[in-house]
């Protein structure tokens, strides 16, 4: 008998005490059949619960235990490939390239469960997990195989299979250890196994020299050809071995020779890989089965040997090309050589990132040599307050409360704790993925409002404090230099840029926006300009007050004199930068104007079916609504801008011209300029590949100002034609995918405008 159900709600369900089954398969397919094509038959009492259940039962896709027709459990869940057996030296060069391959996808984001934990030889190795490395052997515990026997497979294959291992424990270790978002960038999930961690790594660069005298003795029992390729191997990974293991001692020691001779033997490598034959056999998924993961099996990861030798070839160069970073010359020069590092296409691994993230703060040092607090002086000096005795003040010159140099001392110390870190994370936020890199900024940009509002608090104090005199302006008003907050304002504009930009990279914006935002973008341009205007005229004046009281001091005089010119000559490169921006994206925004007054310019579908003008507008302004300064503009007002309500085409069309003219003057300066600034004789760091790298980034800028002047002077004849007829424009317009060849800069979208062909409508 059932329990009685009274007082509950009644189950709709049939229970019986004697089911017969019956096989449905014939009936329920000639019902299916007479469904339509998307046609959704549900049961109002067959749940998420019941559906998940029915596809994780009985299916080999979500089920590990499922074991099909004439299966028996050994078959199905176990392989019976011989780790032991002695290979060939083809088929050990073939294991060999495969691992790297498997190696490489998981540099590249992929699982381990999908890539290297495939492969036999590395599951015999970690599973049991071997207390020392005699036990790590193919050979299963208990085994009466001798372990010490002699081969290609025992001497050669196992070496190199252990120092993989190591490899990769190197990586996870970095990776782990930085900012970095799981399952986006990287996989850390080990799945209960160990990446050998608890081993030196001499051991495995004692076993890598002993296979290579091994193959070295071998004589003419292997042909030459094949110990060759299979000594490079063994001297590639021996090499990238003690190049990982390097990790940040890279900043003391400067040197990255071990990378180099990797890059060297790739191309012995790639000759030889023909020579070798693959094993499949010795990969399977099924090892998935005996993982700790929540998820069901997943399909083996397999990518080209070539595009793993790629991928591999970039990671070495751009590990060569970080020693360029670490030669220290004040924080603009690093922002630029960490953001041109961090720009390269395909963008670096997430082990480079990781370890740039490591080398720009680790221990409160920025690059191991240069103290947080110094690195921020050395900003707030380069940019708003050079010779400043704001930066000077030491609590250590005087023990009296009362004296004013002790009290900015104080108030000094609390700037640094509380922007120090803020500041950092700029630098460091470079390293992630583009994506994120956007996200963050958006979230960052809120936090330095507030930073703002503190430092003009602080700014107050110190006025105070320093006995500064006001500033009076034409209108007769006085005014105070606020060099704190006014440097806190410079990075929030720079923040601004960066997130308008990156959604022209991003392909965020649909073609109809397009217009709004490099109005937008120029805004924005428009009002750092004028900040950094108000913070050169009060440099000036300050190194004016300052070099009139050091009358008769010589020295003093001249080092404050340097330091001024060095600001000066800052903020004259920020400036012709930030008008080539400003002069580019005036022309882009009257050129989309045009196209779009008369109808050419590609719109999305949905943008008219789900969207409005002023929901977009909300939306694109989402991360600037909460930001006190600079105002966000009204959206009246930004459409009025945007369309450029009341300009003639004549007048927009002059508008392009001379600001793509301008444009292309401005970032021909910007190159005439250089990347880094450089000291009063003229010298810089050797930065030539991050600088030859920041120059192409330049001139891709210019050829796509080329290609605007194009496009301006195509749009310019179509309207000419227009007015000697009554047809429309007879232009098509294309706007060049993010990665595309017609896109010659990702954040300068330029349309390829062309002639209808006659007789086409639009």
């Amino acid at each position: 008998m059932l329990p009685s159900n009274e007082g509950r709600t009644p189950m709709m369900r049939v229970i019986s005490q004697s089911v017969v089954p019956r096989d449905i398969t014939d009936e329920f397919t000639k019902a299916a059949s007479k469904l339509q094509t998307g046609q959704l038959v549900k049961d109002e009492y067959f749940t998420l619960f019941e559906a998940v259940g029915a596809l994780e039962i009985m299916d080999s896709k979500m089920d590990s235990g499922y074991l099909g027709p004439g299966q028996t459990d050994v078959q199905a869940l176990e392989d019976d490939y011989d780790t032991t057996r002695e290979l060939a030296p083809e088929q050990v060069i073939g294991i060999m390239d495969e691992l790297l391959c498997h190696e490489m996808a998981w540099h590249m984001g992929h699982p381990l469960s999908q890539t290297l934990f495939t492969s036999l030889y590395l599951d015999k190795l970690l599973w049991p997990i071997p207390k020392t490395l005699e036990e790590a052997h193919f050979c299963r515990p208990g085994s009466s195989r001798n372990k010490e026997e002699p081969g290609m497979v025992h001497v050669v294959l196992r070496a190199y299979c252990l120092a993989l291992l190591k490899c990769c424990d190197f990586v996870h270790a970095r990776v782990i250890n930085e900012y970095f978002y799981e399952e986006e960038d990287f996989v850390t999930q080990l799945y209960n196994r160990s990446l050998l961690s608890q081993f030196d790594h001499e051991y495995f660069r004692n076993l890598l020299d002993r296979a290579i005298s091994w193959v070295d003795e071998q004589g003419d029992s292997v042909d030459g050809k094949l110990k060759e390729a299979i000594k490079c191997r063994l001297v590639f990974r021996r090499d990238f071995l003690l190049s990982l293991d390097q990790d940040l001692d890279i900043i003391q020691s400067r040197s990255a020779s071990r990378f180099s001779s990797c890059l060297s033997q790739l191309g012995p490598i790639t000759e030889s890989v023909p020579l070798g034959r693959p094993v499949p056999e010795a990969f399977s998924w099924k090892i998935q089965r005996k993982l700790a993961s929540t998820v069901p099996p997943r399909p083996m990861v397999k990518i080209s040997f070539e595009d793993a030798l790629a991928h591999l070839k970039r990671l070495c160069q751009d590990a060569i090309d970080l020693l360029e970073v670490l030669d220290y010359s004040g924080p603009h020069n690093l922002k630029v050589a960490v953001w041109t590092l961090l720009s390269r296409k395909p963008q670096p691994s997430v082990y480079i990132r990781s370890l740039v993230q490591s080398m720009i703060l680790s221990n409160m040092m920025v690059l191991g040599a240069v103290p947080v607090k110094k690195f921020l002086y050395d900003e707030l000096a380069e940019i708003v307050l050079p010779s400043s005795t704001l930066l000077q003040a030491n609590t250590d010159e005087t023990e009296m409360p009362t004296d004013p140099r002790f009290q900015i001392a104080n108030h000094m110390d609390a700037f640094v704790k509380r922007f120090a870190q803020p500041f950092v994370d700029t630098f460091r936020s470079a390293c992630l993925n583009r994506c994120r890199i956007r996200r963050t900024v958006c979230h960052t940009i809120v936090d330095w409002d507030n930073l703002q509002m503190e430092a003009e608090d602080l700014d107050e104090q110190l006025r105070t404090l320093n006995n500064e005199p006001p500033l009076m302006l034409q209108n007769g008003d006085a005014t105070y230099s606020y060099p704190l907050s006014s440097w806190a304002y410079h990075q929030k504009l720079n923040q601004f840029r960066l997130v308008i930009q990156l959604g022209f990279e991003l392909s965020i914006y649909s073609p109809e926006e397009l217009p709004g935002m490099y109005w937008y973008l120029s805004h924005i341009c428009s009002t750092h300009l004028g900040h950094i205007d108000r913070i050169r005229t009060f440099t000036v004046a300050t190194a004016k007050r300052n070099l009139t009281a050091l009358a008769g001091k010589k020295r003093d005089a001249v080092e404050r004199h340097a330091a001024l010119q060095n600001t000066l000559r800052l903020l004259e490169r920020l400036t012709t930068q930030i008008v080539a921006v400003d002069a580019f994206a005036i022309s882009l925004h009257a050129l989309y104007v045009l196209l779009a007054r008369h109808e050419v310019l590609p719109t999305a579908a949905a943008a008219q079916a789900y969207s409005s003008e002023r929901l977009r507008y909300e939306l694109r302004m989402k991360p600037f609504l909460s930001i006190t300064l600079p105002e966000l503009v009204p959206f009246d007002e930004f459409r009025r801008e945007a369309i450029l309500e009341g300009d003639s085409d004549e007048t927009v069309l002059e508008r392009a011209t001379k600001a793509i003219s301008e444009a292309r003057k401005a970032w021909e300066a910007t190159l005439a300029n250089g990347a880094f600034i450089r000291d009063p004789q003229g010298q810089a760091n050797q930065t030539l590949a991050i600088e030859e790298d920041w120059k192409k980034d330049i001139k891709n800028t210019l050829r796509a100002c080329i290609g605007a002047s194009i496009a301006i002077e195509t749009v310019k004849k179509a309207l000419t034609a227009l007015r000697a007829s009554t047809d429309v424009v007879n232009l098509q317009v294309s706007i060049p995918d993010m990665g595309s060849k017609a896109r010659w800069h990702d954040w300068w979208v330029v349309p390829q405008i062309t002639p209808r062909p006659s007789g086409s409508q639009t």
